[in-house]
C-alpha cells in the first residue's frame, strides 16, 4: 500500500492544494524508490503487485483530489522485451491537458517498471466556457471564411470520396469541436507543466482542399472566441524498372479487362498500399485515375510511379519484418500514394479510413519518389503518428523529423543496399545540400534560420534554432540534427569536441541493435509533448531493458547522447542499498529548517549532491572533508535527496525541509 501512495503523490503533489499531503506519501515510500528521478521516468523496486490504473484513482480518493484524472487512451504489448505499455490522458474536470499524460510500464511478469509523465500543474481558469462549441465554430468560420479557400465539404468529388471510404457517413469532412485546456506552445515542456500556460479552449479541425489539400486544427478560445494557435496535420517533407537498382519485382494487382490489366495496387503479403500519379494533387481519391499496365512488365514509362511503389512497400515490410509491426498503425491501416506532386517537397497526412504519402521533386529536377529513405521518412511519420504522435513543433517536432531521418536511413541501408549507408538522407537523386540531410555530419547539409547549409549536430550549438514557431515550426527540420547524429555515433562510434567543447568517444554498436533501441524508445516510451531530454531517457531505458545495465550498449547509448550535448557521460557505478550501515555515516537535524550536518568517519564520498524531487539538481555539496556543515536556508519547505557517491558505490538518503 506505501508504495501506491509514493507513486501517486509524485505525479500529483503539484496538482493537490497543499505540499504537505505529498510529503506525508514521501515519508511513507521513500525506501521504494530504486534510482533517482529522470525527466518524469520514474523508476521502482520490483517486483511488486501494482495494478494498471489503481495508483490514480487511490490518489483521488487519498488526497482528495478529485478533479484531476489519468484515462487510459491506449494499451499495447511490444515484442521486444515483452513489457505492457498503458497510455493515459490527464485531465482536469473531466477535460483533457493538451501534452499531459503518463505511460505505464509492466515486466512480463505483472510488476510495475516506471512510468514517465508529463503533469499539468495546478490550472486555475474557470473549466466552464462561456461559448458553446457552435459559437466557437462560428466565429471561426467568419474568420477563415474571408480568405480565398475551398473546403472538402464545399467539393462535390470529395463528399462522394469520404462516402465510399466510409460507407456513406460523410460526417468526417465537417469541422468538430472538442473542449480541450490548449497549451501555449509545445516548447519548454518539463515534468512539471505550469498550470498558468494553459487556456480552455475548442479543438476544431478543418479540411481544406484549396490552396493546397490541408486538415488544420484550430484551437479557439472558449471565453472569447480568438484563435490562440492552428497547427497543420501535414508532415512535409510484377517486375518493374526501379529507378538507380535496375529491374526489381513489384506488388500489384490484377484489375480484369482485356487491356491494361494491371495497376499499383498491392495484392500480396497483406500490404494495403495504392499508387496513383494524379494530374491535381488536391483531387478526391476516386477521380484519379489509376496507373496501368498490359503485361504487368512496367518499363520507363512509369518508374517514377514503380519505384515510389516499390520503396512504400519496402518501407512496410521493413517495420513487419524487424519488429512485427502490421503497417503504420499495426492494424494494417490502407496508405494511398500520390506522385508527381508538382512543387519541391514530400509529405504525410492521416486521414480517418486511410494515411496519405505525396511525393514531389527536388531542387534540382530529381524525384523524391525515387529516393528511398525519403519514402521511408514519409512512412516512418505514420508510424510516429500512431505511436508517440510527437507534436510537429519545437523539439518534440525536432525528434519527429529525426525519427523519420533515421528509420529513412535505415529502411534504405536494410531493405535495398545490404546494411550499407552513407548516413547521407538523399543520396540517390539529384538534390541541393539545403534539401538533403547527413546524419554522421549534420552542419554538411540542411538548411538553418540564415538560410544557408547546416543543422545543428550539438544541443544549443551552432545553428541550434530558438526562435519562435513561425520559422519551420520553431525548426523541426533544423534541430533534428542533434538526435540524428546520436543516432549515427550510437551506430558507427567516433571521438571528437562537440560545441561545448566537451571531448567525447562513443564505441558504436551496430545498426541492428540501435534502431532496436530507437524503435523501442519512438513506439513504447515517449509521450506527444517528449523533448530532447525525455529521448535520451527514454532510449538509455530500452537500451538497459534489452541488453542490461551496464551493457556496452547502455553506456554507449547515454555516451552518445552526453556527445551531442545531451546530459552526462555514463560511468554505470552500481547502487548500493544498505551502504549506509557500512558506511557509519549521519545526516542531522532531520527534518530541518536552516543547516545540516554531515558526519562521515569512515569514508570520504567523492561526490555529495542535493536533489528536488522531480531530479532537478540544487547543488554540490564540499565533499573534502569527514564532518561538514551545509546551509540549506535558501531552500523552500519541502523534500530533497541527498546523494552520495562513493568509489564503488553510491545512494540517496531523504532530506526534509520545514
Amino acid at each position: 500500500m506505501k508504495i501506491r501512495i509514493y507513486i501517486l503523490g509524485i505525479l500529483f503533489f503539484l496538482c493537490s492544494a497543499a505540499y504537505g499531503q505529498y510529503e506525508q506519501y514521501l515519508e511513507m515510500v521513500e525506501p521504494y524508490l530504486s534510482e533517482p528521478i529522470e525527466s518524469g521516468f520514474f523508476y521502482f523496486n520490483t517486483p511488486n503487485n501494482l495494478q494498471p490504473g489503481y495508483l490514480y484513482q487511490l490518489y483521488r480518493q487519498s488526497a482528495p483530489d478529485l478533479n484531476n484524472n489519468m484515462i487510459v487512451t491506449n494499451y499495447h504489448k511490444d515484442n521486444i522485451i515483452g513489457f505492457s505499455h498503458y497510455k493515459y490522458q490527464q485531465t482536469y474536470m473531466n477535460i483533457p491537458i493538451e501534452g499531459a499524460g503518463c505511460i505505464e510500464h509492466y515486466t512480463p511478469d505483472g510488476s510495475l517498471s516506471f512510468i514517465n509523465a508529463k503533469v499539468a500543474d495546478s490550472i486555475k481558469e474557470s473549466h466552464i466556457p462561456r461559448l458553446s462549441g457552435k459559437e466557437a465554430l462560428e466565429l471561426l468560420s467568419k474568420e477563415i471564411n474571408e480568405k480565398e479557400v475551398v473546403f472538402a465539404w464545399e467539393d462535390r468529388e470529395w463528399v462522394q470520396q469520404m462516402k465510399l471510404d466510409n460507407d456513406g457517413d460523410v460526417t468526417a469532412l465537417f469541422p468538430s469541436t472538442k473542449l480541450i485546456w490548449a497549451i501555449d506552445e509545445m516548447k519548454d515542456v518539463q515534468m512539471i507543466i505550469p498550470g498558468h500556460r494553459y487556456k480552455l479552449a475548442y479543438e476544431i479541425p478543418v479540411t481544406y482542399i484549396y490552396p493546397n489539400l490541408e486538415t488544420i486544427v484550430y484551437y479557439v478560445d472558449a471565453n472569447n472566441g480568438s484563435i490562440l494557435k492552428h497547427r497543420s496535420t501535414l508532415h512535409n517533407d510484377g517486375p518493374a524498372k526501379i529507378y538507380n537498382y535496375g529491374v526489381k519485382t513489384i506488388d500489384n494487382q490484377w484489375s480484369g479487362g482485356f487491356v491494361q490489366k494491371y495497376i499499383l495496387k498491392t495484392n500480396d503479403n497483406g500490404r494495403y498500399i495504392h499508387t496513383k500519379k494524379p494530374n491535381n494533387i488536391n483531387s478526391a481519391w476516386w477521380t484519379i485515375s489509376d496507373v496501368t499496365d498490359a503485361d504487368d512488365v512496367w518499363g520507363d514509362f512509369d518508374m517514377k510511379e514503380t519505384s515510389t511503389h516499390y520503396h512504400t512497400s519496402n518501407s512496410w515490410d521493413f517495420f513487419y519484418n524487424y519488429f512485427g509491426r502490421y503497417g503504420q498503425d499495426n492494424a494494417g491501416k490502407k496508405v494511398r500514394v500520390k506522385t508527381q506532386w508538382s512543387v519541391h517537397n514530400a509529405y504525410f497526412q492521416p486521414f480517418n479510413s486511410y494515411n496519405e504519402l505525396a511525393f514531389g521533386y527536388t531542387d534540382f529536377g530529381g524525384y523524391f519518389g525515387e529516393e528511398p529513405s525519403v519514402v521511408g521518412h514519409e512512412y516512418t511519420h505514420g508510424v510516429i503518428y500512431h505511436t508517440a504522435n510527437l507534436a510537429y513543433e519545437f523539439e518534440s517536432g525536432a525528434l519527429n523529423e529525426s525519427f523519420a531521418d533515421i528509420f529513412g536511413t535505415v529502411i534504405q541501408a536494410k531493405m535495398l543496399d545490404g546494411g550499407y549507408t552513407d548516413w547521407i538522407l538523399g543520396n540517390h537523386v539529384p538534390i541541393s545540400v539545403l534539401m538533403s540531410r547527413s546524419l554522421k555530419d549534420p552542419k554538411s547539409r540542411g538548411q538553418n534560420y540564415g538560410g544557408n547549409v547546416g543543422q545543428p549536430d550539438t544541443y544549443g550549438g551552432t545553428f541550434w534554432y530558438m526562435g519562435d514557431y513561425n520559422f519551420d515550426r520553431g525548426g523541426v527540420h533544423v534541430n533534428s540534427g542533434v538526435q540524428n547524429k546520436w543516432f549515427y555515433l550510437l551506430t558507427d562510434g567516433d571521438s571528437g569536441y562537440n560545441d561545448h567543447n566537451d571531448y567525447y568517444d562513443v564505441t558504436g554498436i551496430g545498426m541492428d541493435k540501435s534502431i532496436k533501441i530507437t524503435y523501442l524508445a519512438l513506439t513504447s516510451f515517449l509521450l506527444s509533448s517528449s523533448q530532447y531530454k525525455d529521448s535520451r531517457e527514454a532510449t538509455i531505458k530500452a537500451a538497459r531493458l534489452i541488453f542490461g545495465d551496464c551493457s556496452y550498449e547502455h553506456i554507449s547509448t547515454a555516451n552518445a547522447w552526453y556527445a551531442v550535448g545531451v546530459g552526462n557521460q555514463y560511468d554505470c557505478e552500481p547502487v548500493s542499498v544498505g551502504v549506509e550501515k557500512e558506511l557509519n555515516f549521519e545526516v542531522f537535524p532531520n527534518p530541518t529548517k536552516n543547516s545540516i550536518t554531515i558526519a562521515m568517519p569512515d569514508i570520504i564520498a567523492s561526490t555529495i549532491s542535493i536533489y528536488d524531487i522531480t531530479g532537478r539538481l540544487i547543488g554540490n555539496v564540499d565533499s573534502s572533508q569527514n564532518l561538514i556543515e551545509y546551509d540549506v536556508s535558501h531552500l523552500r519547505s519541502g523534500i530533497y535527496i541527498i546523494r552520495f557517491e562513493f568509489e564503488n558505490s553510491s545512494f540517496t538518503k531523504k532530506l526534509i525541509i520545514e
